[in-house]
């Protein structure tokens, strides 16, 4: 079986999964269209037909599987360390703190950027993240020990 229908049937699940949970929070919904059930069936249903065309209509080909190099290992795994380490540090050290030690970090170990260009990348992405979630929605995040 090759890995395209593989990938088909689990999108296939994955379709149904979300379809039941659309139609669970249908019940709570505003209108037809509006609700918490409406993402969900959107998903769901295109999850079920984007499966069906890799189980029955789309051809597959035979790749070779390489696996990455040891500097693409390195990578992936600090991404992921760094992505951990600001789910922890976010609540001690607040939104805007944590938010850009970790992008320099991640714009370090992804994009081999100089830790200068790293961390001025990181500043103008924190203060847009800070001024659009913050500012404009007003939306309430962690502001950790320094109350930034």
């Amino acid at each position: 079986m090759k890995a395209d229908r593989i990938g088909g049937m689990i999108s296939i699940i994955i379709g149904a999964i979300a379809i039941s949970e659309s139609i669970r929070l249908s019940p709570m919904r505003m209108s037809t269209f509006a609700g918490d059930h409406t993402m969900p069936g959107v998903v769901g249903g295109a999850l079920i037909l984007l499966g069906l065309l890799l189980v029955f209509f789309i051809k597959g080909e035979n790749h070779k599987v390489e696996f990455p190099n040891r500097k693409l290992i390195i990578q992936m795994v600090l991404t992921i360390v760094l992505l951990f380490a600001y789910w922890f540090v976010i609540k001690y050290l607040g939104y805007v703190i944590s938010t850009l030690l970790v992008s320099v970090g991640l714009f370090k170990v992804m994009s081999s950027y100089s830790w200068i260009k790293s961390s001025f990348y990181a500043v103008i992405l924190a203060a847009a993240f800070y001024l659009i979630f913050v500012r404009f929605l007003n939306l309430p995040f962690p502001t950790g020990i320094f109350n930034i």
